[in-house]
């Protein structure tokens, strides 16, 4: 077994996690341990940005407070898919198995050691030839016993060891099904809530630009009605893709809902946000779309963009918004183009079809 040491981010969390405590007059009971632990290793962005809030307008953190906060340490059951839970429960059915054989050793150990303390007890100086034979016997026998129980532990834990692993591969391939949009391939509206929310607080305490976009395909329920649902869905894949081929690792493209789409660009300015949108937008427009199951040709589509730039005090409901106003706003100047949710910039970004 590996000791953690003193440089351990662990450690380094639970440390920060008293102090916070401390320096809050907030009794250090385990739930206020565990938030204040989430909050010093970041791994929950929902309530970072509550603490942060509660910080910026220096409010007590008062028991109804805490108590709301505790509550954001684990995911309501409702949010967890079918398949989720059933590889969690899977996952943790095994590692009581592995706890129970671990167990079932210990006792063995205690008995062998009581076994050995019987032995010593006979080894004196007295002892008859045929006694001291006696004794040896017990010892190989013993002996002998431990070590078959040991190598059955051995083979029985490899064996967990393999399927805990598979259990939990099982379990982030549910997670990722769960934030992934099955048709497109690239993230769903769940995974973009929660992305969006976690970009902005890491905007807000690092004062890094991001930007956020929002995309509809134009006139794609008129496509729908004239080429059918599945050509509409040839065309979803289609945006999924352009999409994903061109954003950075750091960005996070989604389909948020129907025909439309967004994209989260962390540490990206407003005009490099604008420039790919609209680099997307012609990609979109010079694929020629042909019918799979006929071969007919459905001709292209375009899409409009808005583009948000995040700004102190923005939240994800506000840059939804403000991004969704400049989509509206790109639809009503013609379409296909991209419109900057900054009124100055607007102008300048705003771009028609050529």
């Amino acid at each position: 077994m590996t000791s953690a040491t003193n440089t351990s981010p662990a450690l380094e969390y639970g440390a920060k996690a008293m102090q916070l405590m401390g320096d809050n007059s907030i009794e250090p009971t385990p739930g206020a341990y565990g938030v204040w632990y989430a909050y010093a290793s970041g791994e929950n962005p929902e309530m970072n940005t509550k603490i942060n809030e509660r910080f910026e307008a220096s409010k007590p953190f008062d028991s109804p407070f805490m108590y709301e906060l505790e509550s954001l340490l684990s995911a309501p059951e409702e949010q967890l898919t079918d398949s989720t839970i059933e590889a969690g429960e899977q996952l943790s059915g095994k590692m009581d198995n592995v706890i129970e054989l671990i167990a079932s050793v210990s006792g063995d150990t205690n008995r062998f050691g009581k076994s050995m303390q019987g032995v010593s007890a006979a080894l004196t100086s007295e002892i008859s030839a045929a006694d001291l034979g006696q004794v040896v016997e017990t010892i190989v026998a013993a002996t002998k016993q431990m070590e078959t129980r040991s190598r059955e532990l051995e083979e029985k834990l490899t064996e967990s060891k393999g399927e805990v692993e598979e259990l939990r591969s099982n379990l982030a391939q549910a997670r990722s099904e769960a934030l992934t949009d099955q048709l497109t391939g690239i993230a769903n509206r769940k995974a973009f809530d929660e992305v969006l929310l976690s970009s902005i607080a890491e905007a807000s305490q690092n004062g890094s630009e991001m930007c956020l976009a929002m995309a509809d395909i134009d006139f794609f329920k008129k496509f729908n009605d004239t080429f059918g649902h599945q050509a509409g869905d040839q065309v979803l894949r289609l945006v999924g893709r352009c999409l994903s081929n061109n954003v950075k690792g750091q960005d996070t493209p989604a389909r948020y809902g129907g025909e439309e789409f967004a994209m989260i660009l962390p540490n990206t300015a407003l005009d490099d946000a604008i420039k790919l949108a609209n680099h997307i937008r012609e990609t979109v427009k010079s694929r020629e779309l042909v019918k799979k199951s006929t071969g007919e040709n459905l001709g292209r589509v375009t899409m409009s963009l808005g583009v948000a730039q995040f700004g102190m005090g923005d939240t994800p409901q506000t840059m939804i918004a403000r991004a969704d106003a400049a989509l509206y706003e790109a639809k009503e100047q013609g379409r296909n183009r991209v419109v900057a949710a900054d009124s100055a910039a607007a102008a300048e970004s705003a771009q028609a079809a050529g």
